[in-house]
């Protein structure tokens, strides 16, 4: 089912780029919000250790409260950067360039600013994925202790452990997803009553000069 939507999400959002289709935001968006069900291979074994684990309360709440943690610390990185970026009269409009029209949102601007002028990951670094995936591996000699005392199969304890900075990826795509196909274009369209379109193609504004 994971699998299924996530090759949807790529074929939807390819599809667009090829025939360059003038979408509106929040159509396009629908695609790149489901990359948030790759999270699902994190947090259906935090689920199944809720519902029919077998450990103490206490364990599951420090288990369910750093996840939640760490997704909130993860996730308000991207609120706190485009806030930053909608609120700036020079980085906003290489974003949402407005016509005459409408507004668009410029794909080439939003990866400019992202990767060169703001140097900002969207995903964990590789750190992160080798330690919790290590932190999983080096668990397996005691399995069977593990496996007692969280009363779970521990391929599902494997999947809590090493999917944890997949799932903050995931989440972060879809939560930025939502801020610039949703969130944003809401907010222009009802200041200036313009529908946003997804120009995945077009030059953004010479940012170039702009930094210079």
């Amino acid at each position: 089912m994971v699998s299924a939507i996530f090759f949807i999400s790529i074929v939807l959002a390819l599809v667009s780029a090829i025939f360059r289709w003038g979408w509106k935001a929040y159509y396009y968006g629908v695609s790149l919000l489901c990359l948030g069900s790759i999270s699902f291979l994190a947090l259906v074994p935090l689920l199944a250790m809720l519902l029919y684990g077998g450990s103490p309360h206490s364990v599951k709440i420090i288990i369910v409260i750093f996840y939640g943690v760490s997704h909130f610390i993860w996730c308000r990185r991207f609120v706190r950067l485009y806030r930053r970026i909608f609120g700036d009269k020079v980085l906003r409009p290489l974003i949402y360039d407005e016509e005459a029209e409408a507004t668009y949102y410029m794909r080439k601007g939003d990866d400019f600013i992202l990767d060169k002028h703001y140097k900002f990951s969207q995903i964990p670094q590789n750190r992160y994925f080798v330690l919790f995936i290590a932190v999983a591996l080096l668990m397996m000699p005691v399995m069977d202790t593990i496996c007692a005392f969280m009363g779970m199969p521990f391929v599902h304890i494997f999947l809590l452990i090493a999917m944890l900075p997949v799932s903050w990826m995931s989440i972060g795509l879809a939560v930025r997803a939502y801020l610039i196909f949703y969130l944003y274009p809401f907010r222009i369209r009802r200041a200036t009553g313009k529908e946003v379109y997804v120009d995945l193609v077009s030059k953004y504004r010479s940012a170039e000069q702009v930094f210079r």
